[in-house]
């Protein structure tokens, strides 16, 4: 995955396909591109409960997920943007599948939340980077849709 759309919290998707929609959150300025990137979402972790009946198979109760994003795109503004995620939940992420026009609507009912580090390598073979973890509780597997056209490079 190439690039990836952040909803700030409060804000709606209704229809991840309609580039109207997206394109009328980012000039809104409730939702941000990000491109040029690394994005990853392996799989999740089950939450599970003791089952109530004896000798039972524990209950598979939800879904702990997270995805990786690493992004070399480091200047001042992106530095100001990772500060501003780090201190609050975000409503959703769109991330462009750049091998199939797809896209992948991460929705999760409560929000998600991230952990945004800036990497100053210690070798100079590596770049600057940021590495972002974002992590959410959710029983669904995200949902896939047709990229919208003309957002996502």
């Amino acid at each position: 995955m190439s690039a990836i759309l952040v909803g700030a919290c409060g804000t709606e998707l209704v229809d991840p396909s309609d580039a109207v929609e997206v394109q009328d959150l980012i000039d809104a300025g409730t939702a941000k591109l990000i491109e040029d990137i690394r994005f990853a979402l392996p799989a999740g972790s089950p939450v599970t409960v003791d089952s109530p009946i004896g000798c039972g198979t524990p209950i598979r109760i939800n879904e702990d997920r997270t995805a990786t994003l690493y992004d070399a795109n480091v200047t001042d503004e992106n530095n100001t943007f990772w500060n501003d995620v780090n201190n609050r939940r975000i409503a959703w992420v769109l991330a462009f599948m750049c091998d199939s026009g797809k896209v992948i609507y991460i929705n999760p009912p409560v929000g998600i939340t991230t952990s945004a580090n800036f990497i100053l390598p210690e070798q100079n073979n590596e770049l600057q980077r940021y590495e972002v973890t974002f992590s959410w509780r959710d029983k669904n597997i995200p949902a896939q849709y047709d990229a919208p056209a003309g957002i996502f490079g």
